[in-house]
């Protein structure tokens, strides 16, 4: 059994973004080419997709975007959500939910928090049969470095001294930070520091690239000229 997670450090599927003289502006597919190697992936036309909203706090507005382009542009059949925030869907709705779905989706915002429901509810136990039956996991920002061992905790990427790491759901080996290309000079460094202190090494995941593990191979892609995938620290 093929065993598939797509991990992508983040990037804009279509979302209206608001700027600061108030336009409203369509976004770009910036993840396109790597979504679509997802959904190759299942080796179905039109696979199931379950979308997990966990980590911004199950927003509807953020699941109509999601629905639109996988439902539009990459053809998949866009299962209801997997709502879990004041939810009354008992362990085996939700196992149903998650086995129904050929890939599930994992969107951004707070990893911890996202972690913290999924343990309570058995959903992370639920996550790795999935997985373990061949559904392809994947995941942006948050829905991407909660499938590795580690991630950086800190709410906010600017709030240096929150910064530690946690414990993700372990199904990739080692430590993963999203958005590396947009962090700035100073946050690198201390992030570096503190893997150096605790001995951790892992992988800087850009805007625009996704790890890629098929089964334990880990190779890389990305959907834009030079974004990329780094192993942190840095071995130069």
């Amino acid at each position: 059994m093929k065993k598939t997670i797509v991990a992508i450090g983040g990037g804009e599927i279509g979302r209206v973004k608001i700027l600061s003289d108030g336009t409203a502006v369509q976004t770009e597919l910036e993840t396109l080419p790597i979504d679509e190697f997802m959904v190759h992936e299942t080796g179905k036309n039109n696979p199931n997709l379950l979308f997990i909203g966990t980590a911004s706090f199950d927003k509807n507005s953020y699941f109509d975007i999601v629905k639109r382009y996988f439902g539009e542009c990459l053809k998949c059949h866009v299962l209801e959500p997997l709502k879990l925030i004041d939810s009354e869907l008992s362990f085996d709705e939700i196992k149903r939910k998650i086995f129904e779905a050929d890939i599930i989706y994992v969107g951004g915002g707070d990893t911890t928090f996202m972690l913290n429901l999924w343990r309570e509810k058995g959903v992370d136990r639920l996550l790795m049969d999935a997985y373990n039956k061949g559904c392809v996991l994947s995941g942006i920002s948050a829905g991407a470095v909660c499938w590795f061992e580690y991630y950086d905790n800190s709410e906010d990427i600017d709030n240096i001294e929150k910064l530690d790491v946690a414990a993700g759901l372990g199904l990739i080996k080692g430590f993963a930070v999203p958005h590396f290309n947009q962090l700035t000079d100073d946050f690198k460094k201390r992030l570096t520091n503190l893997l150096k202190r605790k001995h951790i090494s892992g992988l800087a995941i850009d805007n625009c690239a996704a790890v890629v593990v098929h089964n334990d191979d880990i190779s890389f892609i990305s959907s834009r000229s030079g974004c990329s995938v780094s192993q942190i620290p840095s071995m130069k």
